[in-house]
This record gives C-alpha cells, structure tokens and sequence, in this order.
C-alpha cells in the first residue's frame, strides 16, 4: 500500500464501518429511516393516509434528519460548528488592555489614517 506523507491521513483514510460510512453517518440513516416508517405508520393508522401516499409525506421528515448527520462544512458537522460560533461570541472582546493597539478610536477601518479626506467643492 503506498501511503503519500503530505496527506491528511485522517481524511485520505477514514475509518468506516461499513461500505464507506462512519459510525455516526450510519445511526443517523437509521434514526432518519425510523422516523420515515414511523410517520407512515402513524399516517396510516390516524388519518387512514395509504403507506405510497405517506412515504411521499414522510421523506420530508427523514430529509432534515439525514442531512444534519452527513453536513459538514470545513471538516466540522453542525454541532461542532454551533460550539465554535458559541465559543468565539463569547471570547471576540478583548478583557485586557493590549500594549500594541492604539489608545484612540476604532482599531479596525476601512480608512487609512495617512490618507485625508478631500473637502467637495459647493458650486
């Protein structure tokens, strides 16, 4: 087996379980397939809704499910995400008062302090 060294091996070689597919991907296909079959059950036997008709009904449900365990947006799922905006909210203030940023007015502009502003002309 050739191994490239510059790789990620995490993410060249994942662990799978099965067919590809991690531990966690595998019980949200099956959280998202027993809440399918349990809104076409719950169809069925409340509103008398045939088991075709509330399959149609009951992708919607599943959908949402399967999705939130499968996302991922810069190797984090949704959760970790939700952590790490929750974690940088909660630290973006400054709680000391740092030597190398200026003592007066905003530290971040779109304005060079070098550059002056040019007064119009009234006609």
């Amino acid at each position: 087996m050739k191994i490239d060294i510059n790789k990620d091996f995490e993410k060249a070689f994942p662990d799978d379980l099965w067919k590809g597919f991690t531990l966690k991907q595998i019980i949200t296909f099956a959280i998202g397939i027993i809440m399918a079959a349990g809104t076409i059950a719950a169809l069925w036997k409340f509103m008398k809704i045939s088991p075709i008709t509330g399959s149609y009904i009951a992708i919607p449900v599943m959908l949402p499910i399967c999705f939130l365990g499968i996302y991922e947006y810069q190797n984090h799922s949704l959760w970790e995400m939700w952590k790490e905006m929750r974690f940088y909210r909660a630290t973006k203030k400054l709680t000391y008062g740092a030597e190398e940023a200026p003592k007066t007015g905003r530290i971040f502009t779109m304005h060079h302090p070098a550059v002056k502003k040019k007064k119009r002309k009234k006609k």
